[in-house]
């Protein structure tokens, strides 16, 4: 080998002082290129993190094999949570929409949280609804004519508000409101899955009728419940001092003074003293009474319901029984006098109203000007084509009775309604006959004021109503059942995305 090559071959194999010196230089090279590599994955991985990127794609719930993801659940979580806040500022609930769900307790003896209850009624409300959408597609249903314009109106306002909420988009208005997962593509779907659903279950519900052997034969099947029973009641209550020394003490004292002028005015009534005479004479120690009043079983009190309900009872029976109240610190004694039991086939009403509202509390002045007020709505209606069209929409305008103001003030009365008198009384008038209309007073109510009146007709009798209501609720109950057995559902890693 020429000296010249083995000098190579050498240099080769065994590097130089100045080789040496720049190889870890190269390592390091690798080592800052290897670094930079992991940072920029993970910046990336960051980047598709933020975009919901994973969250979008993960099953939340699967639902006979198709995944819905956390938008799906968080749609329901939300509206779920908004209600409750709702409730909340009513003083209805006590959950906190100042807090988180997942820091508050729903249920103390299981430690279910708030977010909990949200997430379960979500995912249930979700299969319900995707059940039902999915039948209503096999099924070939089609919106119904109201089912789209709500929709439409749905989609109105969620146009109207994100404009006037003062968000850049839909899209950020929507996160804004359903959570990071939701965009306005998945929304509409949502949504439109919704209303069919909840179309097809109304068209599935009104579809039911019940022939009259259908309806005696649940009245026969629940007669106690159903019939009608002539009551007098006379409560006693005993009442503990709220700044006594012993407050057990003091109850028991209170209760054996009840007791005995309970026991004193059974007495009289096995004699055959005259129930109103009675609660008269007693007027200044009883906490409440009522006189020959008619109800029907479901609403007679549970303490006596079954002496009541007993086939053998007689007319001028009576009964004295005691029960707890409402507090530890009270007690009740409760004197009944049966009066008749019977069938009751006499018609009920339907109307319409619109409250007036004079407030809870009001001045004669208060009154005055709900009745200029009321008066002036009639005169209104009088000027224009006098239907009934007119009139609910009217209501819904314009009526301080939330309850009923929403379906144009339409209400059912019958004697067990509930209603104050003056209501019941010119509902129930023999005479009315349709589009009969009238103003009257109300002052039992919470709201008080004016009612404006229209009568619209007359209705089959309360026991054929309420069975007619029990037979449909039990068949559509079982028509969803029978649905819903049909849908396996398993849910997934996405959950952990809502809320």
């Amino acid at each position: 080998m020429s000296a010249s090559r083995e000098k190579r071959s050498r240099q080769a194999q065994e590097p130089d002082a100045a080789a040496k010196q720049t190889q870890p230089k190269k390592s390091n090279g690798k080592l800052y290129a290897v670094v930079g590599i992991i940072v920029a994955i993970a910046a990336v991985a960051l980047l598709v993190w933020n975009s919901n990127f994973f969250q979008n794609r993960s099953a939340a719930v699967t639902i006979n094999g198709v995944d819905y993801h956390p938008a799906d659940v968080q749609y329901y979580y939300s509206n779920a949570l908004q209600y409750q806040a709702y409730y909340a500022l009513m003083g209805a609930s006590e959950f906190d929409a100042g807090k988180s769900p997942k820091d508050q307790i729903y249920d103390e003896a299981t430690g279910t949280t708030w977010h909990d209850m949200f997430l379960d009624q979500a995912v249930i409300t979700l299969i319900q609804d995707v059940a039902l959408a999915t039948e209503a597609e096999k099924a070939g249903h089609t919106l119904s004519a109201s089912a789209q314009a709500e929709l439409d109106s749905l989609m109105t306002s969620l146009d109207a508000n994100w404009r006037s909420s003062g968000y850049a988009d839909r899209n950020a208005y929507l996160r804004a409101n359903y959570g990071s997962t939701m965009d306005y593509d998945k929304f509409v779907k949502i949504l439109e899955r919704t209303v069919l659903a909840s179309d097809y279950a109304d068209a599935q519900y009104a579809s039911y009728s019940f022939d009259q052997a259908e309806l005696d034969a649940y009245y026969n099947e629940h007669k106690p419940e159903l019939d009608s029973y002539t009551v007098s009641q006379f409560l006693f209550q005993a009442n503990a001092p709220a700044d006594a020394a012993d407050p057990a003490a003091a109850l028991e004292q209170a209760k054996a003074e009840a007791k005995a002028i309970a026991e004193e005015v059974l007495a009289k009534v096995k004699k055959g003293a005259d129930p109103q005479k009675l609660s008269e004479e007693y007027a200044d120690k009883i906490t409440y009474s009522y006189i020959s009043t008619k109800r029907i079983g479901a609403s007679v009190n549970t303490e006596y319901a079954d002496w009541f309900f007993d086939d053998a009872r007689k007319v001028g029976d009576s009964i004295l029984v005691e029960y707890e109240g409402a507090s530890e610190t009270s007690y009740n004694y409760c004197v009944a006098v049966f009066e008749g039991r019977e069938q009751d086939n006499d018609p009920t009403a339907n109307v319409r109203h619109i409250l007036v509202s004079a407030g809870t509390e009001p001045t004669e002045q208060d009154y005055e000007t709900a009745k200029i007020a009321a008066e002036a709505l009639l005169e209104v209606w009088k000027t224009g084509d006098k239907s009934e069209a007119l009139f609910a929409q009217m209501a819904v305008d314009n009526s301080a009775d939330a309850s009923s103001a929403s379906s144009g003030g339409l209400l059912n009365v019958s004697e067990y309604s509930g209603y104050v008198d003056t209501f019941t009384d010119w509902s129930l008038d023999p005479a009315r006959k349709s589009g009969d209309t009238g103003i009257i007073q109300n002052t039992g109510s919470a709201t008080k004021g004016y009612h404006v009146m229209y009568f619209v007709d007359w209705n089959e009798p309360f026991w054929s109503i309420y069975a007619s209501s029990a037979l449909l609720e039990q068949a559509f109950s079982d028509w969803g059942s029978s649905i819903l057995e049909n849908y396996e559902a398993e849910n997934g890693s996405g959950l952990d995305y809502v809320g």
